[in-house]
This record gives structure tokens, sequence and C-alpha cells, in this order.
């Protein structure tokens, strides 16, 4: 199973290094040496991670120009070649699919997408017609069991965090 690890942003220099936009964790790019890039199996020859973005060069990209052409293309790699994810850390494919529950059993909905835009990774649950979008942060989830595609959540940190209207 292929994870996406980031989105090629832009050129950076004019050796071919280029800047990523990671859609999971950056320091992957620094643990593997061999990614997808264009339907292509590349090597990574060295990367460093700034700032929550990763700075790659890749054995295909020796120019700017070459770079400039790589814009917008998403990383890919196998996910059985990563290293092992922390405690609490998970891949976001694993989360999609999850059903959300109270700890009382009443459902809240289920993962559908998973956002971040910098501070933290939003889960977006659906529920009926509707969709509420949930940080992961302290307290909120207790119990994540990605085999059983369960979440267990705590009703008031969840409330605490959401503008979910139950009604």
């Amino acid at each position: 199973m292929k994870i996406e690890l980031g989105r090629i942003l832009k050129p950076q220099g004019i050796k071919g290094e280029v800047k990523i936009l990671p859609l999971s964790n950056p320091e992957f790019f620094k643990d593997i040496t061999l990614v997808e890039l264009d339907g292509k199996d590349v090597e990574i020859e060295h990367a460093s991670v700034r700032e929550g973005f990763a700075y790659v060069k890749f054995n295909v990209i020796n120019d700017r120009d070459t770079a400039e052409s790589y814009r917008d293309k998403i990383v890919y790699a196998e996910k059985d070649a990563l290293p092992d994810l922390k405690e609490g850390q998970f891949f976001y494919d694993d989360l999609i699919g999850c059903e959300v529950f109270y700890s009382d059993g009443e459902k809240v909905g289920e993962i559908i997408d998973i956002q971040n835009y910098g501070n933290a990774d939003l889960f977006e649950i659906h529920k009926g017609f509707s969709s509420i979008l949930c940080p992961y942060v302290d307290g909120v989830f207790t119990e994540i069991d990605t085999k059983k595609k369960k979440i267990i959540a705590d009703r008031k940190r969840f409330s605490e965090v959401t503008e979910y209207d139950e009604d």
C-alpha cells in the first residue's frame, strides 16, 4: 500500500532540491531512500526538515528547471518501507473510515477526511447529512483502534473543541 508523503511546492535553489509540503510525518523523508515520483521509482539523495517543510534532493532532479517541472507532483512511498510510528501516531489512511463513539456507546459519526492547516490534524466526521471538524488534540479521543476501525471520544472534551450541535 502506498502512502502520500508530500506535495512538491517549488524548486529550492539551483541544484535540483525541492521544497515539499508534507502530507505525513516530514521526518519520513530523512528515513527512507526510495519513493515514487511521477509514476517512477526515484532515490532520495538527501533530505532535511525545516519549519515543517521537507527539503529533498532526488536523483532524477539536478537543476532548477527540472525541479520546476515537478511542481505540485505527489511523492509516494510504500507503507511498509516507512519507520514504525510512535505511540499516538497514525497514518491518515488507517483513520479514514473509523467510526467515532462516545464512551457510552452513542455514535458520533465516521471519519471521512483529515485536514491539516498547521496547528493540529482536523478529523472530518460525517454523520447524517452534516460533517463536524474536530481537532486531534489532547483529551478528545481516549481510545483509537485502527484495526477495529473504532475510536472513543470524551463527550465533554469533544464538545469543547467542536461546534457540534447534537440535535
